[in-house]
């Protein structure tokens, strides 16, 4: 399972998806600028779709805290199994190699790519994308403000 994003984190990769689904190319210009040292955006584009791959995905297979390890166990090999989840991954991996060197063009591929994933894997649709990513923003917030949330 991969770390969890720092807020500030979660919130740019938010503000570019937001921004790269508006078709705001002065915003996703701006979040693309990081300094030296900083995590590329497309990169943090990809931990955040990893992220809630790591949560969704679970939770569509009726996987949750408390679970019999007999049923765990039945859980977890059908979505070993599960083409959607596999599909998934091989998705995140290919992004994954492509975002550490990915060029502005790219990284909006990559953030499209994002969206289009959660609005196939889930019950969302298009008009859906804003609220989604205001329900992630706001949750990072609610971290950043409460670090034991």
């Amino acid at each position: 399972m991969a770390d969890p994003m720092a807020p500030d984190d979660i919130l740019r990769a938010c503000g570019y998806l937001e921004a790269a689904w508006r078709g705001n190319e002065g915003d996703t210009a701006a979040l693309l600028r990081h300094e030296p040292g900083e995590t590329p955006t497309a990169v943090l584009l990809t931990e955040l779709g990893e992220s809630i791959m790591q949560t969704l995905l679970p939770a569509q297979a009726g996987i949750h805290d408390g679970m019999p390890d007999h049923e765990l166990a039945a859980a977890a090999e059908k979505m070993r199994t599960d083409p959607t989840v596999q599909v998934s991954r091989v998705l995140l991996e290919t992004l994954k190699v492509l975002a550490p060197t990915a060029t502005p063009e790219q990284t909006e591929i990559i953030a499209r790519a994002l969206i289009s994933y959660l609005l196939s894997i889930s019950e969302a649709t298009e008009n859906d994308v804003l609220p989604m990513l205001d329900t992630l923003r706001q949750a990072a917030l609610q971290r950043s403000s409460d670090p034991t949330a």
